[in-house]
């Protein structure tokens, strides 16, 4: 996991401002966007295209033009908060799975299988009242004369808490360093 340096972390609001694409670094709060998304996509075993069906199957693809199985690939869409703003941003894969503390198969299970709905009560608990430093890459395409553009989450990690000692503490350690001079 990629961990950046303070110089890279850039403020959200900058993010979206910027036209260019690339790799950004953020610190920022991490909220899941709704309790009620699906969580889980089933894709080409083969290119990794995903496709809109609840059902494992196997089938034609016409991107890679093979026989291919569907397979569970887990899909979030969370919101980063900093002082700047906030953003939507996609979470897929190995990150999802890690956040989610589930496998892409068991989150597959829970909501297309059993059709349950997933809980995440442990995920808003991890998540509250931290602040993270996030890897996004800011991806653009044209669609029907439109110019769109996605962030998704590359890694995350817990943003460490430095603190100065108080002065209390400083007091204390002073103390003890000239006691045994």
């Amino acid at each position: 996991m990629i961990i950046p340096t303070q110089q890279q972390i850039i403020p959200i609001a900058e993010i979206q401002s910027q036209t260019s694409t690339g790799i950004f670094y953020v610190e920022a709060e991490i909220s899941i966007s709704s309790e009620l998304q699906k969580f889980c996509v089933l894709e080409c075993s083969g290119c990794k295209q995903k496709l809109r069906t609840k059902e494992r199957r196997d089938f034609d693809c016409t991107k890679c033009k093979r026989r291919a199985t569907l397979v569970p690939r887990c899909m979030c869409q969370i919101d980063l908060i900093d002082g700047s703003g906030s953003t939507t941003a996609m979470i897929f894969g190995d990150v999802t799975e890690k956040m989610l503390s589930m496998t892409a198969e068991d989150i597959f299970d829970t909501t297309c299988v059993k059709r349950q709905l997933l809980s995440i009560n442990h995920v808003l608990d991890i998540f509250s009242d931290r602040i993270f430093r996030i890897q996004l890459r800011k991806s653009s395409w044209k669609s029907s004369d439109f110019l769109r553009t996605s962030l998704s989450v590359l890694s995350y990690v817990e943003k460490e808490h430095i603190f100065a000692p108080k002065i209390s503490e400083r007091s204390q350690k002073k103390g003890k360093a000239s006691k045994y001079r």
